[in-house]
């Protein structure tokens, strides 16, 4: 009887379990006619090198960007809408195999019929491969062919048999199943044949093959798939809700997954050695799948029998949107126990318990059904607090407490609870903080005594404890609440939320203000000028790598904490609705992790799981082109306008416009098949821009007034997960100049116009040789005239020199006899004084009639001239008073002659008399000093008696000094006199240039 109890308690308790089971929701999208799809029967799937995605209906056959189809049809020249499988090649050709018109070959700009004519006898096409050789092999209904050159030919060492499918392995050993008698294996040209009947192949109709590492191959039979390794047939144990295993297609992910499809089943995932089962209730549309693919980027394309294209990708996030009874229910809080235990509760009071992924909801709740469950707080395994919009919930084993107002909560509305390190909770509620302990609640004083939101309540590694409420964040001191002075300077408010990281640095949310950070060296506040794309935080989290998650009202993010710090820039990965968060929104504070590092998001859509194992960023940057080129905005027909154009791309080649014609457009396009909404394009044209353009979602550009030149047109895009192209996509082209621009005609102009000038100049040339001539004859002439005038004027002026030097001569004479007359010693001295002075200035026209320079006289040879002159007037001879002349060379004009001739007559001759009496020897000096162009000083200097000490200058009654000092004043000078070893005159003087 004990056992009988124990068997039904089990037996309830697995109908329990299974009744409970949740329903994980991956993430599909769907196409349909609706989306552009021709026809919702898919019958294969086949992704080209530019990352197109090929789709073949009943109604078609599809390009598929990501956003739109492109449908090819018979009006294109595609043989039969009938398509039964697609192949892309080595040589980048895609291969359509249909059910009644043979193979169809698509070169990028047109289709090819092969058939008959190029040796394929079968027009039903099941199956197309390519061996490690690179030919081309066909499954047909008739036997399997080979291509060799541009001929078909059959392969004889299979038997004539209707063949479905085709598979190489790396060693050459070609695989083919049959549509009913079951596997072939040539290996080495030798045959063997594999059967249900002597082998462990679940059946004889071979549907797909396909081969994966270490020579282990996947056989999928009408019913069920077996692995296959070294000739070994392995049937897996598939999970036990799959009625019927019927196999149409493998496929095999970016991370070693396998995807069955079956024919009226659903997928199957082999993971781990370990099938995973996904049907309606997982999301897909459909159970019967007709063809699988798998793209670059790692997602997979699942073709259906009625129901359009769907696409499986983001396998990190799976959701449980159905509970029981409850469909996508409001999850407003998660918690984690000790044990590690997942608890729920959701806005309509429903609360359960979770273990792995079996939900365990409690039947009898003690609150109100349409209470909210704000948070739930396992303080230890025996009590366990919720936070609800009805008051405070204590729970324990074998009791249930409940607190409101009336136990001396400031608010019914409880949002958060924590406990400190004696044990005591603390409560936020919708009026301020509440201290519960030993039974008993103390409201906590609000700041300025008013009451405000708590929003949140944190305890740091430190054990203090901080409050996040509507007016801002404050700490718990000796049970008052205290702004931090570390915070003073910052301004949050609307704080919903506290998180710590791994090096005690705090985080603070606040909605529609960003996230502050508070560490060490202060703060730091980020916001959107930081990069945050949202700032309306609503929840923080930290998991165990050190990752921050942000719940905003749009999306969450992901950030990196380690990178945070070092350079206080944030890097995130964002995740919504197309990056496979389905949930909406996150409720506020409603993540928390499992002991296994799942992490768990209450959303408004129900539950979310995030799988970080499988979180992998799309490393495949899309494959950018330029689609098309427009002049004015506008389609242009380029062979219209006698332009060739690309076969693949339908651009116009070497592209060389008239000026007139510089307004062009650009349209482009970048395949990211797993979120091509979220491409970015960056461009620019080198010869026109300097710099990229900032990053843009448009993917179309023009360019106006285009000055003539060669220009190349440069375009990157980015993927989804923000993966920027190495080597952009070019386009070049070229703006010809008008004709009076282009480089011939300038250098005809060029021409010309050196043409005309070098005529013009030898004309001129020619013109100036004869006028020089004409010039040369008349400037002889008039030279000639200049000179005979000129010799006329020089002889003209010696003669007046001449007769004025011989009446001064005559002057000097009638002197002479009228002193030979005079007997007064006075009147003699008078006389020679009257001598000399004419003598000085006879002198000078005797010199400038004997020299060519008729102007202007040496000084030095004038001065000695005067000099020799006056000794012999008074008898005395240069061995007794020797003479000395130091000057530079100088000529001056007549008139400075004349003055300085009889200023040096007036001081050589009171030397010569009065210096040097009764025969004495002595010495007689005379210097000139240039000081500038016009400033000299003429010394005359002796080393005679001297002046008399009373001697003035000024009331001195000789006629000679005075004569001197008159002169000077003639030469803008002044003298004086000195007695120093005998007498010197200094003369200071300017002689005009």
């Amino acid at each position: 009887m004990y056992f009988i109890r124990i068997f039904i308690t089990l037996f309830f308790c697995l109908l329990l379990v299974t009744h409970t089971m949740l329903a994980q929701q991956y993430n599909f999208r769907s196409w349909t006619l609706e989306q552009g799809l021709p026809q919702s029967q898919i019958t294969a799937l086949q992704q080209d090198h530019q990352g197109y995605l090929w789709v073949a209906t009943r109604g078609g056959l599809s390009r598929f960007d990501g956003i739109n189809f492109r449908t090819y049809t018979k009006e294109d020249g595609l043989s039969s809408h009938n398509i039964t499988k697609l192949f892309h090649d080595s040589q980048q050709q895609l291969w359509v195999g249909t059910s009644d018109a043979g193979l169809v070959l698509y070169n990028g700009t047109r289709f090819k019929r092969v058939g008959a004519a190029q040796g394929l006898q079968a027009s039903q096409i099941n199956d197309i491969s390519e061996d490690t050789l690179g030919r081309l092999w066909l499954a047909t209904n008739t036997g399997v062919y080979y291509r060799t050159g541009d001929r078909f030919q059959k392969y004889d060492l299979l038997p004539e048999n209707a063949y479905t499918t085709l598979s190489h392995a790396k060693d050459g050993t070609l695989w083919a199943g049959s549509k009913d008698s079951g596997l072939y294996e040539v290996k080495n040209k030798k045959l063997t044949h594999y059967t249900s009947e002597n082998s462990k192949l679940p059946g004889n109709a071979v549907t797909a093959l396909s081969t994966v590492k270490n020579g282990v191959m996947w056989v999928g039979t009408d019913k069920g798939p077996v692995r296959v390794a070294n000739r070994t047939f392995t049937s897996p144990s598939l999970p036990g809700n799959v009625a019927t295993a019927a196999v149409t297609s493998f496929a095999h992910d970016n991370h070693g997954n396998l995807w069955i499809g079956l024919l009226r089943s659903g997928l199957l995932q082999y993971k781990d050695k370990k099938f995973i089962h996904i049907t309606r209730r997982n999301g897909l549309r459909t159970p019967r799948i007709t063809a699988l693919a798998s793209d670059t980027e790692g997602t997979i394309w699942i073709g259906t029998n009625g129901y359009g294209l769907q696409q499986y990708k983001s396998p990190w996030f799976v959701h449980f949107f159905d509970f029981e009874n409850m469909s996508e229910p409001r999850i407003t809080a998660i918690a984690r126990d000790s044990s590690g235990r997942m608890w729920l509760g959701t806005d309509e009071g429903e609360m359960g318990s979770m273990h792995k992924l079996n939900p365990n909801w409690r039947s009898e709740l003690p609150w109100p059904k349409g209470t909210t469950i704000y948070s739930i707080y396992p303080k230890s395994s025996k009590e366990t607090w919720v936070c609800s919009s009805n008051g405070v919930w204590l729970i324990r084993p074998d009791t249930t407490l409940h607190y409101t107002t009336a136990q001396g909560l400031p608010s019914s509305e409880i949002f958060q609870g924590i406990s400190d390190t004696a044990g005591s909770m603390f409560f936020a509620t919708a009026t301020g903080l509440a201290h519960f302990r030993n039974g008993t609640f103390t409201a906590i004083p609000n700041p300025g005594g008013t009451e405000t939101k708590a929003n949140y309540i944190f305890r740091d590694s430190k054990n203090r404890i901080w409050a996040g409420t509507q007016d801002g964040i404050y700490n718990l001191k000796d049970g008052k609440l205290v702004s931090p002075p570390e915070l003073k300077e910052t301004q949050l408010t609307e704080v919903g939320s506290i998180a710590e990281d791994r090096k005690g640095n705090l985080y603070f949310a606040g909605f529609n203000q960003g996230i502050l950070m508070l560490h060490d060296k202060g703060t730091k506040l980020f916001t959107s000028t930081d990069g945050l794309p949202n700032e309306a935080i609503k929840s923080l989290f930290i998991d165990k790598k050190d990752n921050l998650w942000v719940g905003t009202s749009r999306d969450i993010l992901k950030i990196s904490l380690k990178q945070l710090r070092q350079n206080s820039k944030l890097t995130y990965r964002s995740y919504a609705s197309q990056n496979g968060f389905r949930g909406l929104e996150v409720c506020e504070n409603a993540m928390a992790q499992s002991p296994d590092g799942t992490i768990w998001f209450g959303t408004t859509k129900g539950l979310t799981q995030y799988l970080p194992a499988l979180d992998h960023r799309n490393t495949e940057y899309p494959k950018a082109m330029v689609t098309d080129v427009m002049l004015y905005s506008k389609p242009t027909d380029w062979q219209a306008l006698g332009y060739s154009t690309d076969s693949a791309t339908g651009l116009p080649q070497d592209l060389r416009l008239p000026h007139t014609q510089n307004y062009l457009s650009f349209d482009f396009h970048a395949i990211c098949l797993s979120g091509p909404e979220q491409v970015r394009y960056k461009y620019r044209l080198v010869g026109f821009d300097e710099q990229w353009s900032p990053p843009v979602d448009k993917s179309f550009t023009t360019y106006a007034n285009l000055s003539p030149g060669t220009y190349t047109f440069e375009l990157l895009a980015r993927n989804n997960d923000g993966v920027w192209a190495s080597d952009p996509a070019i386009y070049t082209f070229s703006i010809v100049p008008p004709i009076w621009r282009r480089e011939w005609f300038i250098a005809v102009l060029l021409l010309v116009f050196a043409v005309t000038v070098l005529s013009v100049v030898r004309l001129r040339e020619r013109s100036l040789v004869q006028m020089n001539s004409l010039l040369e004859m008349r400037v002889h002439h008039r030279t000639r005239l200049l000179e005979r005038k000129n010799r006329e004027k020089e002889m003209l002026l010696q003669e007046i020199h001449h007769r004025v030097k011989n009446n001064l001569q005559i002057v000097i004479s009638m002197l002479n006899l009228q002193a030979r007359h005079v007997r007064d010693p006075q009147a003699v001295d008078v006389m020679q004084a009257i001598r000399s002075r004419v003598r000085s200035m006879s002198i000078l026209h005797e010199r400038l009639y004997q020299h060519s320079d008729l102007d202007r006289i040496d000084l030095e040879e004038y001065f000695e001239e005067i000099c020799e002159s006056l000794y012999a007037a008074y008898g005395v001879s240069t061995k007794r008073i020797p003479l000395s002349i130091d000057m530079p060379q100088i000529k001056v004009n007549i008139d400075s002659a004349i003055t300085l001739g009889l200023i040096v007559n007036e001081l050589v001759s009171n030397t010569l008399k009065y210096a040097f009496p009764d025969g004495r020897h002595g010495w007689l000096r005379i210097e000139l000093t240039k000081h500038d162009e016009i400033q000299y000083t003429l010394t005359v200097s002796d080393n005679g008696r001297g002046l008399p000490e009373d001697f003035d200058p000024l009331m001195s009654p000789s006629f000679g000094l005075k004569l001197v000092t008159s002169l000077s004043r003639k030469l803008e000078g002044n003298i004086k006199f000195e007695n120093k070893n005998g007498t010197q005159s200094i003369l200071y003087f300017v002689l005009a240039p």
